[in-house]
């Protein structure tokens, strides 16, 4: 999953027919972990609600930034499926951790 933040937010981008959008719709609270590529004992850890769902232009301008900085190139409008959504997730908590 790609993930993105601005100065107050965890941005994630998924699709409506999703079951992770399902899952917030009924349930905002979220975690968001990211693992160190380099090393795989290191992780961030970002718990928080999300607080905002955000679709029409601007999500989907947002899943073409993502794959340009994810992998170099505009995302493939035929892998759309439904509607793209942006879900802004305000963190309650974060973690930086190296386990091992």
């Amino acid at each position: 999953m790609w993930v993105d933040a601005d100065d107050e937010h965890i941005l994630v981008n998924t699709e409506i027919h999703r079951q992770k959008f399902k899952n917030v719709t009924a349930d905002p609270r979220v975690t968001v972990v990211v693992w160190d590529y380099e090393n795989p004992y290191r992780f961030a850890e970002i718990r928080g609600k999300v607080v905002k769902k955000v679709t029409g232009p601007e999500a989907r301008a947002h899943i073409d930034k993502l794959s340009r900085k994810y992998g170099g190139r505009d995302y493939n409008e035929d892998a759309i499926q439904t509607e793209r959504v942006i879900l802004r997730i305000a963190p309650d908590r974060q973690i930086d951790k190296k386990v091992g």
